[in-house]
């Protein structure tokens, strides 16, 4: 699939919002609500998704210049933003110096070396939030109310229709 990377990342920026549109309209609270999950709160759930694509960023392209200041999530409002600024760094940085077959050499925490190419750290990217968005689905239904779909599938339904 051409740009297949790509595409996953513009899912999984599609899926962070919507869930995110969604707790919006739930509570005021449930985002910051203490639980006992995965994470402590949905927000401390988004931060990690939101980290985890900054760490993998920095990896690809060690110079890009990206926001380190969030430290957490004050609101949904800001999470939203922060992934919205992250995401078109993402999409540009990634698109002007790769094809989705280019090669990445990087270290993980631990300081091992590792090789990938650029469509599977995307492709990890989308997996490892769509990981944790099914933690915050867990979390919302735990809390009494009805979660939404951020299904891939529901990805392309609303591509299709827009």
């Amino acid at each position: 699939m051409k740009d297949h990377g790509i595409n996953m990342l513009r899912y999984d920026y599609w899926a962070n919002i919507k869930l995110l549109d969604h707790i919006d309209s739930l509570s005021e609270d449930l985002f910051h609500k203490q639980m006992n999950s995965v994470f402590p709160s949905i927000a401390e759930t988004f931060y990690h998704i939101f980290r985890g694509q900054r760490i993998w960023i920095k990896r690809c392209i060690p110079d890009l210049a990206v926001n380190e200041n969030i430290i957490a999530f004050n609101n949904i409002e800001q999470a939203k933003k922060s992934f919205k600024e992250l995401h078109q760094i993402m999409i540009d940085s990634i698109t002007i110096h790769y094809d989705g077959l280019s090669e990445i050499v990087y270290q993980n925490t631990k300081g091992t070396t590792f090789k990938n190419h650029i469509d599977e750290i995307m492709h990890h990217l989308a997996n490892h939030g769509t990981y944790h968005r099914g933690n915050i689905a867990s979390m919302i239904r735990d809390n009494g109310y009805k979660g939404t779909s951020t299904d891939y599938i529901q990805y392309l339904r609303d591509l299709e229709n827009k």
